[in-house]
């Protein structure tokens, strides 16, 4: 066995004993059988850490291939980091949203975390988690679908990341129960900077040639 395969082997272990201490405690928590806030906590968790993640995949996204990236983060790198932030956001995603349906203080069926509108507890709010979440798995299903997509088709699905970003801001700023104002101003503050960098590269771009 090859040391990559075997570096790759083992992160496979890691990542199924993961999903494995996930699921058992998901389980658990629906019977009752855990902690009283257990399952708040990990929502919460879950939940921030996703944002956080979405924040920088969406950040690094705004600026793949310019020339302000680092020079020993090569494009492969850079798309790498891209997608497995990407990736790993959303599997933070649905452990937020399967903790959402065992817990004990304001506990959501799945018909109303996934049809905006129907939750009982702050409706509004969860009903921008939803469409961020949808808008945030076209994205990523686009990336996997992108061989057989036509490059504007794929360029629109993968705009929706902005979007997805900033439901999940609005998402996170109304329905949040503790004190993260601070995390959701750096999350935004860092991908419009991402995005101000890029838009001002591409004018600059277009000017040079006129310069010539």
């Amino acid at each position: 066995m090859t040391h990559n395969r075997r570096i790759a082997s083992i992160n496979e272990l890691l990542a199924a004993g993961l999903l494995a201490g996930v699921a058992l405690t998901w389980a658990l928590a629906a019977r009752s059988a855990t902690p009283e806030g257990l399952a708040w906590t990990l929502n919460r968790l879950a939940g921030v850490g996703a944002y956080a993640l979405l924040s920088l995949s969406v950040s690094l996204g705004a600026v793949l291939k310019s020339r302000f990236v680092p020079g020993w983060m090569a494009r492969p790198l850079q798309y790498g980091w891209h997608g497995l932030l990407s990736g790993f956001g959303l599997a933070l995603t649905a452990v937020h949203v399967a903790f959402v349906t065992v817990d004990t203080q304001k506990p959501q069926s799945l018909a109303a975390i996934l049809v905006p509108g129907r939750a009982t507890y702050a409706p509004l709010a969860l009903a921008f988690g939803t469409l961020a979440l949808y808008a945030a798995v076209a994205v990523y299903l686009s990336f996997a679908a992108r061989s057989r997509l036509s490059r504007p088709v794929w360029t629109g699905l993968h705009l929706l990341a902005y979007p997805a970003f900033a439901l999940a801001t609005v998402h996170g700023w109304l329905a949040g129960s503790d004190h993260l104002s601070a995390m959701y101003l750096a999350g935004t503050g860092l991908a419009a900077l991402a995005v101000i960098v890029r838009l001002a590269e591409r004018k600059d771009n277009k000017r040079r040639p006129s310069r010539a």
